[in-house]
Order: structure tokens, then C-alpha cells, then sequence
């Protein structure tokens, strides 16, 4: 089976980082990238999706505004919010805006595997 992801992450470093580690971690991908709230909002029309990884920082509308409207049009879409930074505000606000979960960006070699796994797992 082959995992449909969408990664949001406005930086090319960082994307690109992201990609070679879901690339390690996922024996099959098939990934869709994009920069912003509306790409992401885009592509994400455009494919069956097994589940969106997307950074709060984006350009113009964050990363909650993001997944709250892929939460809207695609309710059943697994969303995973990413951030520098780290509160329980900002957990709280990526929970309410419909993700699935919540991991600082330090943490992500730790946290993320166990949530990627357990997404497609459900799929």
C-alpha cells in the first residue's frame, strides 16, 4: 500500500528535510508538498490523502487556519500540526482547529514516528 501524504512547510530546508525522513520512515509515500495554506488546501482536492503533516508557521493564514479548513472539507483526514514553538495554548489551539496531534519541531525525531505509524495503521 502506498501512503498519500500531504506535507505543508513554507521552508525548502526544512520540507526538504521532512521529506527525506518520511522517505526513511514510510516504505511506500507518495507525497504531495506545498508552501502555504492554499496550495495545501489545493492539493489536497486533487488526491485521497492518508493523512496531512503541516507546520503552524505558514505565509499569510497559519497552519490553524489551514487545518481547520482541510478539518472542514475533509473531515475524516488525519492532520498532524508542527511547530517551533511549544505551549499549551498553541497545543490547545491546533486540537480545537481539528488536528489529530501536536509536535514541536525539536521533538520530531522522537514524537513523529509514533504518530505517522499509528495514522496509517488506521488506514
Amino acid at each position: 500500500m502506498c501512503a498519500n501524504v500531504l506535507l505543508v512547510e513554507q521552508h525548502n530546508e526544512v520540507r526538504s528535510a521532512l521529506r527525506d525522513w518520511l522517505r526513511s520512515v514510510v516504505s511506500s509515500l507518495s507525497l504531495r508538498e506545498a508552501g502555504s495554506k492554499d496550495e495545501a488546501l489545493r492539493l489536497a482536492e486533487q488526491a485521497e490523502l492518508d493523512f496531512a503533516l503541516i507546520t503552524v508557521e505558514l505565509p499569510g493564514e497559519n497552519g490553524i487556519e489551514a487545518a481547520r479548513e482541510l478539518r472542514r472539507r475533509h473531515e475524516k483526514l488525519p492532520l498532524v500540526l508542527m511547530s517551533v514553538h511549544d505551549s499549551e495554548i498553541l497545543r490547545l489551539a491546533a486540537l480545537e482547529a481539528g488536528a489529530d496531534a501536536f509536535v514541536a519541531k525539536r521533538d520530531l525525531t522522537l514524537s513523529l514516528l509514533p504518530i505517522v505509524q499509528r495514522l496509517l495503521q488506521r488506514n
